[in-house]
C-alpha cells in the first residue's frame, strides 16, 4: 500500500503559470497566485484542478467519501486516510532554478553595462606618457579594455538561460577585469601625482562599487524571499 501511495503521489503534476491564469480556488474562492500560494494540482487535471493545499486538505479530512475533485467530482485512487498527510508535500515551491536564473540575469546585465561603460571611459582617459614603461602599460591597457568590451558583447550574444554557463561567463569577466585592474594600478604607480590617473582610479572605483552594491541588494532580496516563503 505504501508503494502504491508513493507512486500515485508522483503522478501529481505541478501547475504551470499559464494553467493558473485567471484561476481561483473553488473552495475558498480566492485567486490562485503561484508566487505566494502553496498549491496542489489534482490528478484529474480538469480546468479547476488546482487548489490551495490547506483548502483541499480540509476538504479531504472533512468526512468519508470526500476524496474527489470539487470541480469535476473525479474520484482519487488514493484512500482518504493516506492522502491527507502526504498532501502537505505536494506543494508548489518557488522554482529555485528560475529564481537563480533571473537573479544571475539581472547581475550579468548590470555587470555588462557598468563594465562596458567603465572600460570605454578608461580608453578615453588613457594617453601617451613620457615614461617608456608607463606608455607600454597604457597601450596594453587600451587594447585590453577594447578587447574586454568585445568579450562583453560576446557574452551577451552567446548567453543562454543556463545557470552554470551564466556563472562561468560572469566569473570569467571578473577574472579578466581583475587582471586589468592590477595593470592599471601598476600604471598609476608609475605616473604618480597625475590628475588623469586620479580620475581613472575614481572611475573604476565608482563602477565597481555600483555593481557590487547592486549584486548585494539582489542577493539580500533573494535570501529574504526564500526566508519568507519557508
Amino acid at each position: 500500500m505504501e508503494n502504491h501511495i508513493v507512486s500515485s503521489l508522483q503522478l501529481y503534476k505541478k501547475p504551470e503559470k499559464d494553467f493558473l491564469k485567471d484561476k481561483e480556488c473553488l473552495i475558498c474562492l480566492e485567486t490562485i497566485d503561484l508566487e505566494v500560494a502553496k498549491l496542489v494540482k489534482l490528478p484529474c487535471g480538469c480546468s479547476n484542478s488546482v487548489y490551495h493545499i490547506v483548502c483541499i486538505a480540509k476538504l479531504l479530512s472533512s468526512g468519508k467519501n470526500k476524496n474527489f475533485c470539487p470541480h469535476c467530482k473525479s474520484d482519487y485512487e488514493i484512500t482518504l486516510q493516506k492522502v491527507v498527510q502526504p498532501l502537505a508535500s505536494i506543494v508548489v515551491q518557488p522554482n529555485t532554478e528560475n529564481q537563480q536564473t533571473r537573479r544571475l540575469s539581472y547581475i550579468i546585465i548590470v555587470h555588462i553595462l557598468t563594465n562596458s561603460a567603465m572600460n570605454i571611459i578608461n580608453i578615453g582617459m588613457l594617453r601617451d606618457y613620457s615614461k617608456n614603461d608607463a606608455n607600454i602599460i597604457s597601450k596594453i591597457l587600451q587594447i585590453s579594455y577594447f578587447c574586454k568590451i568585445l568579450v562583453n558583447v560576446f557574452i551577451v550574444i552567446n548567453l543562454k538561460i543556463n545557470i552554470e554557463k551564466m556563472n562561468n561567463h560572469l566569473y570569467l569577466s571578473y577574472i579578466i577585469q581583475s587582471v586589468l585592474f592590477v595593470l592599471l594600478i601598476c600604471l598609476l604607480s608609475i605616473i604618480k601625482n597625475n590628475f588623469i590617473s586620479v580620475l581613472i582610479l575614481l572611475n573604476n572605483i565608482f563602477f565597481i562599487i555600483t555593481e557590487l552594491g547592486f549584486r548585494i541588494r539582489i542577493e539580500c532580496r533573494l535570501m529574504n524571499r526564500v526566508d519568507v516563503e519557508r
